[in-house]
């Protein structure tokens, strides 16, 4: 894990800055050896594309709806059973390395706690990966309810980072990084999901449910 202040809005996310300059070294290297300069300048191309930071505007602005808070596609919506007893609505995001890896917050809220699990860097598609792999978990609470963002790094991440920012997070605002894995979002169960099962999704656009009404008074 990795933390960082604030967001980023640079046209290349900060993180992959290094990266870049590495590919493009490299790429000079091939071309003044005259060693594979094309392979060598498509590599560089697609580590930029990997970092790429877009600007994203929500589909709606109802302040109750929910928006993806990473690109990828859905792999999971089911009740699931939390080490507290209570039951929670799971909605899993799988991100490839191409998405765009920039975190952001479905809705306005504050987070109250980061929790760090270390561990290894492994393919989400293992059935391993739920057990072994690198996690932060994200408690947040919004106006409406309480809920939990689930950050699991998958083989190609390295890390997990996040942008640290005391008070509140707005809907759509940058609050980390993930190069690589899941990202897992534990809700309410009157939560009105819109997506379905292998629904692509875009983060900080994309709305994936509606928070419910009755939790306006929720602790």
């Amino acid at each position: 894990m990795m933390q960082t202040n604030y967001t980023r809005t640079h046209f290349i996310a900060k993180e992959g800055w290094n990266q870049i300059v590495f590919a493009f070294m490299v790429f000079l290297l091939s071309y003044a050896l005259s060693f594979l300069p094309w392979l060598f300048f498509v590599f560089f191309l697609a580590t930029a594309f990997v970092y790429r930071n877009p600007e994203r505007i929500a589909e709606e602005s109802d302040e109750r709806c929910l928006l993806a808070p990473i690109d990828g596609t859905v792999t999971k919506i089911s009740k699931v059973d939390l080490k507290d007893g209570s039951e929670a609505l799971c909605v899993v995001i799988r991100k490839s390395l191409f998405d765009v890896g920039l975190l952001r917050a479905p809705v306005g809220m504050e987070i109250q706690e980061v929790k760090n699990r270390f561990g290894l860097f492994m393919s989400s598609s293992s059935s391993l990966f739920s057990s072994l792999c690198e996690r932060k978990t994200f408690t947040c609470k919004s106006q409406f309810s309480s809920f939990k963002i689930v950050v699991s790094a998958g083989r190609f991440s390295q890390k997990i980072i996040y942008f640290k920012k005391d008070g509140l997070v707005k809907a759509n605002e940058r609050f980390g990084f993930l190069r690589e894995g899941e990202v897992a979002l534990l809700l309410p169960l009157d939560v009105r999901i819109k997506v379905s099962l292998n629904h692509k999704v875009i983060s900080g656009q994309s709305v994936l449910g509606y928070l419910s009404h009755k939790d306006t008074h929720a602790k």
